[in-house]
């Protein structure tokens, strides 16, 4: 069971009910958004409370709480939790708004370089993160099987978008490159955008051209910057 806010009220949850993308999964239509803390600070809030909303008047998803009062229960769930470093949920769904914790076990060896996979697959909606996850679920299962960290998403042409649960940056001749559209618009990716000490350029890779490039990385809002050091090896 998982201890949760729910509506600003302590609940038990099985944790299956709340596991993206799993047939035991409870809520079909919502929105959700994960991000960590650092000695129980939380890292990037107000960005993703931002898209948060922004995303729900998209999709006509009402938030019956002002971001104020969603900061103060996330201060509470956060400060209840017993380990410093954490991984923290907010799942806004039909009536509901529920936020839960959990640790934060990152893998240090990942930072000396990730292998990848690429998957032909796409999200419905990639500037939103829905609780519709099955296809990146989906990519994330065949990268895990494959023994790779992630599963980078491209679609039938060949032409690379993001990872499953990851924005992607290249880096070729001095010049930091992502896409500029089809790809959720990540925190840490903006953060990246706003501070790289390379002239930015939006772009196009397509996997025939993966081996001209001269760095791989991806970014996320848990594990934050992940050097790309194989991909369809």
């Amino acid at each position: 069971m998982i201890k949760a806010l729910i509506n600003n009220q302590w609940e038990s949850i099985p944790e299956e009910n709340l596991q993206l993308g799993a047939d035991t999964f409870s809520y079909e239509v919502g929105l959700y958004e994960t991000f960590r803390t650092l000695d129980f600070k939380p890292v990037f809030l107000a960005g993703h409370l931002n898209r948060l909303f922004k995303s729900a008047k998209k999709i006509n998803l009402n938030i019956p709480y002002s971001q104020s009062n969603i900061s103060k229960m996330l201060i509470k769930v956060i400060q209840d939790f017993p380990a410093p470093n954490q991984r923290v949920r907010i799942l806004a769904v039909p009536n509901e708004l529920i936020i839960y914790s959990s640790h934060l076990n990152l893998n240090q060896k990942i930072y000396e370089g990730i292998s990848a996979i690429t998957v032909e697959a796409f999200r419905d909606n990639p500037h939103l993160k829905t609780t519709n996850y099955h296809a990146c679920l989906n990519a994330w299962k065949l990268a895990n099987d494959a023994g790779c960290f992630e599963a980078i998403l491209m679609n039938k042409h060949g032409i690379i978008f993001e990872g499953s649960r990851s924005n992607i940056f290249w880096i070729k001749n001095k010049k930091l490159f992502t896409r500029a559209d089809g790809v959720l618009p990540g925190i840490t990716r903006q953060t990246i955008l706003n501070l790289s000490p390379y002239p930015v350029e939006f772009g196009i890779l397509h996997i025939e051209n993966i081996n001209e490039i001269n760095e791989c990385f991806l970014t996320n809002s848990g594990s934050g910057i992940i050097p790309v050091t194989q991909i369809n090896g």
